[in-house]
């Protein structure tokens, strides 16, 4: 299904199920197909289930227009203004999550009832006071070293073949041009968004995976800690693609939350 935004630009989303509304948000390069095992999940358990195409993602439209973080929360809200949906869970993966950040720093909580976070730090920049941010980034080396973050195995655990090949495919179909995403990406990591997540009422579950590339996973503590209603789990061996690595346990970790 598909669409289009205020400022004319065609999104790709599902939307599957009957219930409460549950919406799955991808990171950065992200396709809404990784979320297949969630939303199958999902479906068993009588969630209704979105998932959505960023712009310049999967299936959705390609612009330069509008490359960032904000705009992302902006399609959110709007997709669920056309869906007439007035309230759901928030699930976001990486950049995902903080496009759930942005769209309470905008719009609010009114319609979101709960919210998972999935590997996404609050603050992506080191500095003297903030060492939960990517390994080894600081303003001084943040071009020399945000290429060579973005070339990592993002993932510890072997994925499922058949899966991968899925996704593999998928993406072939629909070429991530990394060089056309490169300012939602500066964007991205320019964000702190520690005050937001202070002064979210609703419940947050934050899930890291001990092994990330990217970050430590005692961001997730430090992340309940500071949190109005917070939760924290760290997926043992897991890297950064949590809930495809270890897609069981997540499952188990994501439905015992939504039953809170």
């Amino acid at each position: 299904m598909e669409f289009r935004t205020s400022d004319l630009i065609k999104l790709t989303y599902t939307d599957d199920g009957v219930g409460e509304p549950v919406i799955l948000l991808s990171g950065y390069s992200g396709i809404k197909e990784e979320w297949e095992k969630q939303k199958s999940e999902l479906l068993r358990n009588n969630y209704r289930v979105i998932t959505l195409d960023w712009r310049n993602h999967g299936e959705s439209m390609r612009t330069s227009k509008n490359l960032r973080i904000y705009r992302l929360a902006a399609d959110v809200s709007e997709l669920l203004t056309s869906l007439e949906i007035q309230q759901a869970i928030f699930i976001g993966h990486s950049m995902g999550a903080s496009a759930i950040w942005a769209y309470v720093s905008l719009f609010g909580e009114k319609h979101i009832k709960k919210i998972i976070t999935i590997d996404q730090s609050p603050k992506l920049i080191n500095d003297e006071n903030w060492k939960y941010g990517i390994k080894n980034v600081y303003w001084d080396n943040f071009w020399l070293n945000v290429p060579q973050t973005m070339r990592m195995h993002m993932n510890k655990i072997p994925l499922d073949v058949d899966f991968v090949n899925m996704l593999k495919q998928k993406r072939a179909d629909n070429i991530f041009d990394f060089e056309l995403n490169a300012p939602l990406l500066a964007n991205h990591m320019e964000q702190d968004w520690r005050d937001v997540i202070t002064n979210i009422k609703e419940p947050q579950l934050f899930i890291a995976g001990e092994g990330s590339p990217l970050w430590s996973y005692e961001y997730a503590n430090y992340c309940k800690k500071i949190a109005y209603y917070g939760y924290n789990e760290v997926l043992s061996k897991a890297g950064h693609l949590v809930h495809m690595e270890k897609s069981d346990e997540f499952n188990r970790i994501m439905l015992k939350f939504l039953e809170l």
